[in-house]
């Protein structure tokens, strides 16, 4: 038996534990999630008031030539209608709102090649009287 025969497991087992001990490049979908983490903001602050105070919507959508503010409403059956509260031209802005109640507000954005949409609830306390 050659000795370069008996080498191969050892060398193997060598070049098993150097890769092992390269630190991984993170996936590819986790790269591109961290980049377009911030293409597309949207947010009430705060996201908990009591009943009178106000919220500040905060949006932010790389490359939207037009965006879309809707409040969603609870109807008489039950279910929900959006109510169109304003709309802009332009990728960012702010919007401050006063709701009565818990409300889920909804964006939809326009851009050169995409349509996008997201929600964002706020939570209202009403005060005992």
């Amino acid at each position: 038996m050659c000795l370069h025969r008996r080498l191969w497991p050892l060398v193997l087992l060598a070049l098993g534990i150097a890769v092992s001990l390269v630190p991984a490049a993170a996936p590819a979908d986790q790269k591109q999630k961290d980049k377009t983490s911030t293409d597309f903001i949207f947010e009430a602050k705060p996201k908990e008031i009591t009943a009178g105070e106000s919220v500040v919507l905060r949006w932010s959508i790389k490359s939207a030539t037009k965006v879309t503010i809707e409040e969603a409403a609870e109807t008489r059956s039950g279910g929900v209608a959006l109510k169109k509260l304003v709309a802009f031209e332009g990728s960012s802005g702010t919007l401050e709102v006063k709701p009565e109640s818990t409300t889920s507000y909804v964006i939809s954005c326009e851009g050169s090649t995409s349509f996008a949409c997201a929600s964002v609830t706020v939570r209202v306390n009403v005060r005992e009287k």
